[in-house]
């Protein structure tokens, strides 16, 4: 299977576990959004923050290639900066990001971003899962 269809793989199951997460913890239900304009702005925006510059920072530049410690230190580090975002009053941070449950999304798609880079080699594929995820959750849910 390819690097891209081994990413997608990991995506589905992800999205898979993510979901009944959500649901079963009441942090969303599934809903289509009906405000496309804004839903498109921020699904254009999210490419670059979180999806990329996220992936940049905590999984090449601290996660790396190589190193089980470095990746479980830069997952630690990218599951501590969603609440952090809150505790600081970063404009894009959500109360969301102090839940429990929500905290073991993150961690899980951390996981899951780290290995699509690490079996890639190319960071594309872990900013291709984040997207996703953003957008999706974005556009096919309302808060629990």
């Amino acid at each position: 299977m390819s690097d891209w269809g081994q990413s997608l793989l990991l995506f589905a199951v992800f999205a898979l576990i993510a979901a009944y997460l959500g649901q079963h913890e009441s942090l969303f239900k599934f809903s289509l959004t009906d405000e496309w304009r804004p839903f498109i702005a921020i699904a254009a925006a999210a490419i670059l923050v979180p999806a990329l510059a996220e992936e940049m920072i905590f999984r090449v530049l601290l996660g790396g290639r190589t190193g089980w410690l470095r990746a479980a230190l830069a997952l630690t580090a990218f599951v501590l900066w969603h609440p952090v975002q809150v505790w600081l009053g970063l404009p894009m941070a959500q109360p969301v990001f102090l839940e429990p449950a929500f905290l073991a999304i993150v961690a899980l798609l951390g996981l899951v971003c780290t290995l699509a880079w690490r079996r890639s080699g190319s960071v594309w594929p872990a900013v291709m899962i984040h997207w996703l995820t953003v957008v999706a959750w974005k556009g096919l849910t309302v808060p629990g």
